[in-house]
């Protein structure tokens, strides 16, 4: 089973790109410097920066900047300039420049706490932006013992946490981020799932997988929920479940996933079934194990060849009987051979009430039903098997995944 490997960068970014545009406006369009604030050389050097930052020449404003931070002598000269030289080089992303103005503000006389305390939060995110985490983390909690901290001050740096490989800090920031009940977006999703598994959680990497699954449905997320059924040794029906939804949804990645639905298929009698399975992983190079397959292949297409010979007759005694068990397996061989209307009637005609006693695992034969269904288009129908079949605990893990995936 493949593991989960997230980039942490963009979302870094994700989290900088909108606070850094907003501050850029707020904090680096200073008020005119006019001649009785300054010096006649500073305001001479300083005048050309602030207009080409009005033309949104940066690269002209950031230059001139520092033209002007030179020639600047009193505390206004300066933190004009450096507000100005932040605010052209953050523009630019030349977040090492911007983060050197930054800090030479926090030490310029006659700056307010309140601007100093900003300073906090846009350096962290700035850090975050070169890869200095331990720094994004230093000065994102500056910030929020200063401010309170708001959750998105929480979001950010339970990834900055993320990024430095400190785990349990990383959940920490998270909870405090989500408090009041919050739903987890995707990129905290992810950060759950990677802490859990590096903390061999099992059933809470399966928790948020499954929560990751039903509301972002993608692969990735399925086949972490696939690989924590294997290591909790999920019931072997219930996994046969489970990898048909992989199979429905193209998700399925490593040869013993194809070669397991395979032989549990063959296992129930959906003979059909198990051929196409084994074929798509041909197709798609995946299932390589030539010998074995060879001869897992070939059972299939016999068993599926003589299958359909004899289904006519097995319908007839499974009309004229009134054993359960006779027209599950019956359902099971037309859910096989993409006969979706007749499987639904098998399958209901066994689960009645005269009949369902007989029926071995009513938890399974539920679980095809609402998956026949499916194929069918109705969705209320399949959904009340899928209900049905959760309350078997052996069954709950697969019929919960096919509530949630459609």
């Amino acid at each position: 089973m493949s593991t989960l490997a997230f980039a942490v960068r963009p979302v870094l970014q994700r989290l900088c790109a909108g606070t850094l545009v907003a501050l850029v406006v707020a904090v680096a369009a200073p008020g005119r410097a006019d001649a009785q604030q300054t010096s006649a050389e500073f305001f001479e050097k300083f005048n050309p920066a602030q207009q080409a930052y009005q033309k949104k020449d940066f690269g002209t404003a950031l230059k001139a900047g520092k033209d002007a931070r030179t020639a600047a002598k009193s505390p206004f000269e300066k933190k004009v300039s450096l507000t100005l030289i932040y605010g052209a080089a953050a523009s630019l992303r030349n977040y090492p420049e911007a983060i050197e103005a930054l800090e030479e503000l926090e030490r310029t006389e006659g700056v307010p706490a309140n601007e100093k305390l900003g300073y906090h939060k846009v350096l962290g995110q700035m850090y975050g932006q070169v890869n200095k985490f331990d720094r994004a983390i230093l000065e994102t909690n500056e910030y929020i013992r200063g401010s309170g901290g708001q959750p998105a001050d929480y979001a950010a740096l339970a990834q900055y946490y993320f990024a430095a490989k400190n785990c349990p800090q990383s959940l920490q920031a998270l909870d405090k981020a989500l408090a009041g009940g919050k739903q987890a977006d995707e990129d905290q999703l992810k950060v759950q799932m990677n802490c859990h598994t590096q903390a061999h959680q099992g059933e809470k990497v399966q928790a948020v997988a499954e929560e990751a699954l039903k509301r972002y449905p993608k692969k990735i997320y399925y086949t972490q929920v696939l690989r924590a059924l294997w290591e909790r040794k999920i019931d072997d029906m219930a996994l046969a479940e489970v990898l048909r939804l992989g199979y429905e949804h193209d998700w399925l990645e490593d040869e013993s996933d194809y070669v397991k639905l395979a032989d549990l298929a063959l296992d129930v009698g959906t003979t059909g079934e198990a051929q196409r399975v084994l074929e798509r992983g041909i197709s798609k190079k995946i299932v390589k194990n030539a010998d074995k397959v060879e001869r897992l292949l070939k059972q299939a297409k016999d068993r599926a060849t003589e299958d359909a010979k004899t289904v006519g007759q097995l319908d007839a005694e499974s009309r004229a009987g009134k054993n359960g068990e006779t027209d599950v397996h019956l359902g099971f061989r037309y859910y096989s051979m993409g006969q979706f209307d007749k499987a639904a009637e098998a399958l209901t005609r066994g689960l009645s009430a005269e009949r369902v006693a007989r029926v071995k695992r009513t938890d399974d034969a539920n679980m095809m039903l609402g998956i026949v269904y499916r194929k069918l288009k109705k969705s209320a129908e399949a959904e009340k098997a899928f209900n049905t079949a959760k309350a078997d605990a052996r069954m709950a893990p697969a019929a919960k995944l096919w509530l949630n995936v459609t």
